[in-house]
């Protein structure tokens, strides 16, 4: 059949090849300044070992090879420190990330825009699967002035502005604490927003947990509220069984307190020590403050202030660690009712009997030293010959 009307087809051909070319003169420059502008290029990280031996498996490597000073790592590579090791990765723009022992991430992306004139923002995602790390998100900068900064582990996925945060990851739960600093985290299609001195806790196949203060309590069962069994166990010099003599100890209620109770009577001038202590076993180098809290309460004593040594009083706290040398050192200190004989009393202080009195050591991390690196125990006990005393609320808060 004939077409009856030739030139419409013929116009109609024609404006659709000028609206072809228009498009193509639109899309191409379009696409060509696309790509310069947001087209990016893999960058490269430099891992510094600051301890022992860091592992690194580069990707389509057929095994990790062992770092001992400093590597260029790229995208795809898996770093792993064990428990003697840690290290420090320095990426493009100047961000961190410190490895603490036993630390295992994979540096997912590392990419910033491939041109000088680029506006791609800068990315860096990094895969934790287990042990601590310590993210210092440096001032934006860079050709873009833009950065997606994440971190990702079993549990959940952050995002990280400028600051200072600490991720740690275990095997049913990650942390992410915001020194300084604001981060989105997400899991389960939820997310909580932390900013300054905030933190949240993530479980398998759960949502995150609201804002919690950053302050974390290092000690088990503080409270005494469980059976004493739940984080402590029984310190006695002579190690013999318990009778008054040799002393006696419980949980016991007063007052609004749930309190641990030392009590040591007719020991006829013999000093002896009844007390407990629990392993704490944690890295401090990380944090900036380390505080000892307690609620405390002296009936009585029968030796006058610390004894002839300074060392002997019916209530005393010790914290025992290792420093970044791996010496041995601790921090003591002891409270007492009387002291009719003048005994010295060095690391103590006087309390007025039967009151309950809130202690609080202030920032041991900036008055020990040699300053703490590892907390290996904490020790509550009574020294000396007849003592009555009481303490609750036990608490070691690192931030």
């Amino acid at each position: 059949m004939m077409n009856r009307h030739p030139e419409r087809r013929a116009w109609l051909v024609l404006w659709s090849a000028f609206a072809v070319f228009l498009l193509l003169c639109f899309s191409i420059p379009f696409a060509i300044r696309q790509y310069l502008l947001y087209s990016t290029a893999p960058q490269s990280a430099l891992l510094e070992v600051i301890g022992g031996t860091v592992r690194v498996q580069e990707r389509g490597s057929a095994a990790a090879i062992a770092v001992t000073k400093t590597k260029e790592v790229h995208e795809g590579t898996l770093v792993e420190t064990d428990e003697n090791s840690r290290g420090i990765l320095t990426f493009l723009d100047g961000s961190t990330a410190t490895l603490f022992p036993n630390t295992q991430i994979q540096l997912r992306d590392m990419r910033e825009s491939a041109f000088s004139f680029g506006a791609a923002p800068i990315t860096l995602a990094i895969e934790q699967t287990r042990g601590r790390m310590r993210v210092g998100a440096a001032l934006l900068a860079g050709k873009s002035g833009e950065r997606n900064f994440q971190i990702v582990t079993p549990h959940l996925a952050a995002s990280l502005a400028e600051g200072s945060y600490a991720i740690d990851v275990s095997s049913d739960a990650s942390q992410v604490t915001v020194r300084d600093g604001k981060a989105n985290v997400e899991a389960l299609e939820r997310s909580v927003t932390l900013v300054r001195s905030q933190r949240t806790v993530v479980r398998s196949n759960e949502a995150p947990l609201p804002p919690l203060p950053a302050a974390l309590d290092l000690i088990v069962n503080g409270d005494f509220k469980d059976p004493l069994p739940r984080g402590w166990a029984l310190w006695r010099d002579p190690p013999s069984d318990p009778n008054p003599e040799n002393g006696l100890i419980e949980v016991i209620p007063v007052g609004t307190h749930t309190a641990f109770h030392i009590l040591r009577s007719g020991s006829n001038q013999s000093s002896a020590i009844t007390g407990i202590l629990q392993q704490v076993n944690r890295e401090v180098s990380d944090f900036r403050t380390i505080r000892l809290t307690a609620d405390i309460r002296v009936h009585l004593q029968s030796l006058s202030g610390g004894g002839i040594l300074s060392s002997e009083y019916p209530l005393i706290l010790r914290v025992k660690y290792r420093d970044v040398y791996g010496s041995e050192a601790e921090w003591v200190h002891g409270f007492y009712v009387q002291n009719a004989t003048n005994n010295p009393t060095n690391n103590a202080e006087f309390v007025l009997p039967d009151i309950w009195i809130p202690y609080e050591s202030g920032n041991l991390y900036d008055a020990l030293d040699p300053k703490p690196f590892y907390i290996t125990q904490i020790f509550i006990y009574a020294s000396g010959w007849d003592y009555d005393s009481y303490i609750s609320g036990v608490r070691l808060i690192v931030e």
